[in-house]
């Protein structure tokens, strides 16, 4: 299922990004770009995070922007951008996200399978430190594979 949602096209590696704004909106855009979502569904995540605070930090480094599905969801989607330089949410060291999965669900549960797989490409030490060490987008490509796979 992740393999499935998180493509070569959906991978992004950029140097750094001045705002987590930009970064939402471009982590986004290969989502908009297939249609999977609309722009209203970027700026439903962007306003959530300035409503809420940046509960979508789940863990240090590691952002999972996301809203509900009819804020411009049209089909099941995940896109993933790494960021070299942490992109801040807030002062504290917790919220300086290096590795971005936005997250499009078109229900409550069509998206689980592919988010519990994350979890565990995410809890898995020499995973995640190829995810924020990582140049290519073949590598991050591969190594969801090969997890997708086990």
């Amino acid at each position: 299922m992740l393999s499935e949602l998180l493509t070569r096209d959906h991978i992004q590696v950029i140097e750094e990004i001045p705002t987590w704004e930009e970064a939402i909106r471009l982590a986004a855009q290969p989502l908009l770009d297939d249609g999977s979502i609309q722009d209203s569904y970027i700026q439903a995540m962007i306003h959530n995070v300035r409503e809420l605070g940046p509960y979508i930090v789940i863990a240090p480094d590691i952002a999972i922007p996301h809203s509900r599905p009819e804020n411009g969801v049209n089909k099941v989607g995940m896109s993933f951008l790494k960021c070299h330089k942490p992109v801040s949410f807030s002062e504290k060291a917790e919220h300086q996200v290096r590795l971005f999965f936005v997250l499009a669900a078109t229900d409550n549960d069509s998206h689980l399978g592919a988010l519990s797989q994350l979890t565990e490409v995410l809890s898995d030490p020499n995973s995640l430190q190829t995810l924020l060490t990582t140049d290519s987008i073949e590598e991050v490509f591969q190594l969801i594979q090969v997890k997708n796979n086990q």
